[in-house]
């Protein structure tokens, strides 16, 4: 077997959900348990292959090899949270499934329960409380359709997460939001105590080539040049809409004048679907002929994971397809204005989506098609950047048919201009999770005194800035994902664009590469476009 092989192999025995994700059955039911001596063997096995392994293997085995050395209290109840979820999604509930998937849970928690006997960061701790409430909730979710044997393995395994949680935190939350949990960090946020290990996340996870200083200073210049156009948007629209110039005014107008029935959503977003699909063939990307891609309202025991929509990739090994949720829950955060839609259509589908079936249906190595952090970094990226390149698009009114059905809802210039502000909004925010990422990971600042920091640079409220980055923190350095490499991809593009390839050419090669990691990926991207 050669190294690539081996690589694959490790991947699915270390990561079986991801695998059955991937379209391997035979991986269903089946939890990796990360005991001593099972971390040990397969540390010792990715040491072996690496020997012999080229720059892409090398770097997938990286990857893996830091994740696996990645220990806080938050991520074992997370796993299960994922596990229990995934196998909802993909083959609702099983009871014979469901009962090994429980037993395999509690040895999953027995065999990591030293971790819950350290002093944890507030932080930590209330990321361990939301792992494990949202645990919890899904098994009690499962819990109602199973019984006898099934369903007494499902209440102890909620006990054990109870349990779980108690040990490492003695702190009880009730609402888990702004109200409740900013108070307590300016009591007690100190540091999230990953400023020795912050840097190797970076290069191991994600293949970032910047620093974690750079990395802040990069996004801090974004926002300054940003800032101007994205308040002139705000002051043009408050009055338009006759409101204070502030973003969460300008949001609740938008949702105000340019709101979709909740009734209608989903009929509403498939036609919005259908004419975005012919504008992103059209000036954005090649999309594969074999595009599978399935809009679906968000089930009712989904909704609190998925409170406004999301997309998942299902059969990168096997048949390729994606789900494309979206939330109808007035509790939730349901995409329910004209311009919300829009752009979660264009970042999930014709970001995401496109990516992924893009890649799959490409000649690309299966180590470049599969799961690990390493895709993260491209497919954020090409999705950050497809909502700037919509709003450019949208601009130019180069669309007959696009313009035609907006207008059914709305004039078309108000359509541009609130579409606009939810990109722009999106960018801010995004800019920010990057900036939080270093300055919190390397403990440069607490969480209150970022989010005074960011309420004072960008007008933005300490709510919506703390509802943007708080829970990213649970994975150190995914946040400035989106930012940073999305930022790359406009800066290559345009020196694309200046040897005479066009937006679309560009942009279907970076959505058809697959995702090695992003040092490759860009290296490659230089020698096809003969970029310096």
């Amino acid at each position: 077997m050669n190294a690539e092989k081996e690589a694959i192999q490790i991947w699915k025995e270390t990561y079986p959900i991801l695998a059955y994700i991937a379209g391997l059955k035979q991986y269903a039911g089946q939890i990796w348990i990360p005991s001593h001596h099972n971390k040990k063997n397969t540390l010792a096995r990715i040491q072996k292959i690496e020997k012999k392994a080229d720059e892409v293997t090398k770097k997938f085995l990286k990857a893996i090899k830091r994740d696996l050395m990645f220990e806080e209290p938050h991520r074992p109840p997370g796993e299960i949270l994922d596990i229990f979820f995934a196998h909802l999604i993909l083959e609702g509930i099983k009871e014979k499934r469901i009962l090994t998937l429980a037993e395999q849970s509690i040895n999953l928690l027995a065999v990591q329960e030293e971790t819950t006997n350290k002093k944890w960061p507030i932080e930590i701790q209330i990321f361990t409380i939301q792992q494990c409430d949202g645990a919890k909730a899904i098994l009690e979710t499962i819990k109602k359709k199973t019984k006898g044997e099934t369903k007494q393995a499902l209440t102890a395994l909620q006990k054990r997460i109870e349990d779980w949680k108690n040990k490492t935190t003695k702190l009880k939350l009730k609402t888990k939001d702004y109200k409740e949990i900013y108070p307590i960090l300016q009591k007690k946020s100190k540091g999230l105590g990953r400023k020795k290990t912050y840097n190797s996340y970076l290069k191991d996870l994600y293949d970032y080539t910047e620093t974690p200083e750079q990395i802040e200073q990069l996004a801090v210049k974004w926002i300054e040049q940003e800032l101007p156009e994205f308040n002139k948007i705000i002051n043009k629209l408050a009055r338009k809409y006759k409101c204070k110039p502030t973003a969460e005014e300008i949001d609740k107008a938008i949702k105000k004048h340019q709101a979709i029935p909740l009734k209608k959503l989903i009929p509403e977003i498939k036609k919005l679907r259908k004419t975005l699909q012919k504008v992103a063939e059209k000036e954005w990307v090649k999309i594969t002929p074999k595009y599978n891609v399935k809009l679906i309202e968000t089930p009712s025991y989904l909704v609190p994971f998925m409170p406004t929509g999301a997309m998942q990739a299902f059969g990168a090994l096997g048949k390729p397809h994606c789900l494309f949720y979206t939330t109808t829950d007035p509790r939730a955060s349901p995409p329910n204005s004209l311009p919300d839609a829009a752009q979660i259509i264009i970042h999930e589908e014709y970001g995401h989506c496109v990516n992924f079936m893009n890649i799959c249906t490409s000649k690309n190595r299966k180590i470049e098609i599969i799961e690990s952090t390493l895709c993260i970094p491209i497919t954020e990226g090409l999705s950050f950047y497809r909502e700037l390149e919509s709003v450019k698009t949208f601009e130019k009114k180069t669309d007959k048919e696009a313009k035609k059905e907006i207008e059914k809802y709305v004039p078309y210039k108000d359509f541009v201009d609130a579409e606009k502000f939810v990109v722009m909004h999106w960018r801010m925010g995004r800019f920010l999770r990057a900036v939080s990422d270093s300055r919190l990971n390397r403990e440069v600042q607490t969480f209150p005194e970022f989010i005074e920091w960011a309420h004072k640079k960008t007008g933005l409220s300490k709510k919506a800035i703390f509802d943007l980055i708080f829970h990213f923190q649970r994975m150190p350095g995914y946040a400035p994902t989106y930012s940073i490499f999305g930022q790359k991809l406009k800066e290559y593009q345009a020196k694309a664009i200046k040897k005479g390839y066009t937006q679309k050419e560009f942009n279907t090669y970076v959505a058809s590469s697959g995702f090695p990691a992003r040092s490759i990926f860009e290296r490659r991207l230089r020698k096809k476009f003969k970029l310096s």
